[in-house]
């Protein structure tokens, strides 16, 4: 056990410096595993076609186990895993099944980058958890799309994020991230569950119970209360979600039938806004829009950007760029400077003094005169009160 904390210890050490160099944050709560790929005999899916198939309830093959310790396995037999599956059949069904029917789009080309970077296969259903497949989902702690990354670990493995581009959002991108990110975590903990919830609360946070020797493994860490809740609850949980949609119609589920989205990449190197190209390649904003969430301010930037339009869509949207004679995109302002310009404008507007009354106000004043020159008492027009400001949570 000493051997082997020291050895994560001085691991975690060289990775937190890597990210110091790098002037980036080490802490995230992102995560990263490699990976054998587990045999599936009995198991079919609908993702077969890619060359994807999962079976949580099938061990590795004795060969895989035998490998230089890269086939930890997933323990699905755990009472927790069983609870949280019985929570996405009732009261989490709704959640659940709209993330099943979204997978259908992004597990395919999720599940491939995975596998090239020898990760588990079965880690394209981390999102399912993470985000619901929701591209632009943001956590309270600032994490971002479908694998919710931080900005420092978005970085750290080599993503954009600026106010023009963020490609936490991008589905391709975002998961070399985390397949990258999750391998480093295996690396560093030789265990798939110790990994996951490295991915969850930050690795640093795992290593500190292993050089403690408080436990040794992920289930003793949740059943002495050194996890957080939310960690504790994060690898059954994903378990659960594992299970299920390997065999979705066995739980009562809809088999996902979407389709994954197929695109042609064009570089643009101008600035120009999304509603733009897609009248270029001529189809509608809202699908230029859905090729490119990582342009989420809706424009490329000015420096250029390689940007996906439509299969069979790049020849004609080339011919007409070459023929665009239209304005580029006006520059964004920073988002510091866009608030600060917006709260300025708001203040000057409140403090401006009404040039006339309106015209219900006109009426009043006109009508109330009339009465005071009968002699009868004036009226007095109060002043609406403003609304009440509604807070959005």
């Amino acid at each position: 056990m000493r051997h082997r904390t020291r050895a994560v210890f001085g691991f975690a050490l060289c990775f937190a410096i890597a990210g110091c160099a790098a002037k980036q944050h080490a802490g995230t709560n992102l995560q990263t595993l490699p990976m054998q790929t587990v045999a599936t005999a009995a198991y079919h899916t609908p993702y077969q076609p890619y060359g994807f198939t999962v079976s949580p309830l099938q061990p590795s093959p004795p060969d895989l186990e035998a490998d230089a310790g890269q086939a930890d396995q997933f323990q699905f037999s755990h009472p927790r895993v069983d609870d949280f599956v019985t929570q996405f059949q009732t009261n989490l069904r709704g959640f659940y099944s709209g993330a099943l029917l979204r997978s259908a789009r992004y597990v395919p080309r999720m599940s491939s980058i995975l596998q090239k970077k020898g990760v588990p296969q079965e880690l394209a259903y981390l999102p399912l958890i993470e985000s619901g497949y929701r591209v632009h989902a943001v956590s309270r702690a600032g994490a971002v799309g479908p694998w919710q990354l931080i900005p420092g670990t978005g970085r750290r493995y080599g993503l954009r994020i600026d106010r023009y581009v963020d490609e936490r959002r991008d589905p391709v991108k975002s998961t070399h991230a985390a397949a990258q990110y999750l391998k480093d975590l295996h690396e560093m903990f030789g265990d798939w569950h110790l990994s996951l919830a490295a991915y969850n609360t930050g690795e640093m946070n795992i290593v500190r119970i292993l050089e403690r020797r408080r436990a040794d493994t992920f289930w003793e860490m949740s059943e002495r209360g050194y996890l957080y809740r939310e960690t504790s609850n994060f690898v059954p949980e994903f378990l659960a979600a594992l299970q299920i949609a390997v065999s979705p119609e066995a739980y009562g589920f809809e088999a996902p039938s979407e389709t994954p989205f197929q695109y042609d990449v064009v570089h643009v190197d101008r600035s120009l806004t999304l509603a733009t190209v897609a009248r270029l390649s001529g189809t509608s904003t809202e699908t230029i829009k859905e090729l490119n969430p990582a342009l989420h301010r809706g424009v490329v930037p000015p420096s250029g950007y390689s940007v996906r339009v439509p299969k069979g869509m790049k020849e004609d949207f080339e011919v007409a760029m070459a023929n665009y004679k239209g304005p580029s995109a006006p520059p964004l302002l920073a988002e510091k400077s866009a608030r600060k310009h917006r709260k300025a404008k708001a203040i000057k507007a409140a403090k401006a003094p009404s040039k006339s009354p309106s015209r219900r106000g006109r009426a009043v004043a006109s009508k109330g005169a009339g009465k005071a020159r009968r002699g009868s008492s004036p009226i007095v027009v109060a002043k609406r009160k403003p609304a009440a400001s509604r807070t959005l949570n």
